[in-house]
């Protein structure tokens, strides 16, 4: 188990920052098992599994994908394309069937933020590596507000900066001025690239992995505490 030092200082930063920028998978949306699941069964045809080990942290945080599994493994005859293919449709099904869940309190951050934002106050987004029309579809199941979203459709994914790059010139703030909200390495590596602060929020999934942030919470609770407090004022 790494030992994470979280710390109490955020709400400086909180306060200082123009904007926020909130991943999705495994920030907001407790979806990551759920990819998981779907690249298995997408590989079923080709015998193999991707462990619940080596999917966190080769996968969700290291960003490997597909690629990384075959060359760890030594693969052989896998259909890139094809299992990619099959990946999407399994996910999608999940999507529209309405199993991919919010995080307890994604909601309601949410609401709170909107709330905030229409009353002139500083503004958010959510940007993350998953199509905005997935995340959207996700939201609107799980009976939360749909913010801007940059997705990664067309993008480069993280680790590379441009997903935030683009989110942070949307909102029209500078990236050494805004927050962002990340609970994998190639987040938090795609922050740090582009210029911008980071907060690693951990999970029941990533606690075990050694990412290293400047900040670090326990799920968004905290960031509920901070909303509800003056310094945000």
């Amino acid at each position: 188990m790494i030992e994470h030092s979280v710390t109490s200082n955020l709400d400086l930063a909180w306060g200082a920052a123009a904007a926020f920028l909130f991943d999705f998978d495994g920030v907001l949306a407790d979806s990551e098992p759920l990819f998981r699941r779907s690249w298995n069964i997408a590989l079923q045809p080709w015998g193999h599994e991707v462990s619940s080990e080596d999917y966190w942290k080769y996968w969700s945080s290291l960003g490997e994908g597909l690629k990384g599994e075959i060359r760890r493994f030594g693969l052989k005859g896998i259909d890139i394309p094809l299992a990619r293919k099959r990946q999407k449709e399994v996910y999608e099904d999940f999507v529209n069937d309405g199993i991919v869940p919010l995080f307890p309190l994604a909601a309601r951050l949410l609401e709170m933020l909107s709330v905030k934002q229409s009353a002139s106050w500083r503004p958010f987004c959510i940007a993350s590596n998953t199509p905005c029309a997935l995340i959207r579809k996700i939201l609107i199941k799980g009976g939360a507000p749909v913010p801007l979203i940059v997705g990664g459709d067309g993008l480069e994914k993280k680790p590379a900066p441009d997903i935030f790059l683009r989110a942070s010139s949307l909102l029209d703030v500078r990236p050494s001025s805004t927050l962002v909200f990340e609970d994998s390495w190639k987040g938090i590596a795609a922050a740090q690239r582009g210029g911008f602060k980071s907060v690693l929020v951990l999970n029941d999934y990533n606690s075990r992995l050694d990412i290293r942030s400047e900040f670090v919470i326990n799920g968004i609770q905290p960031i509920l505490d901070l909303l509800s407090e003056g310094s945000i004022q």
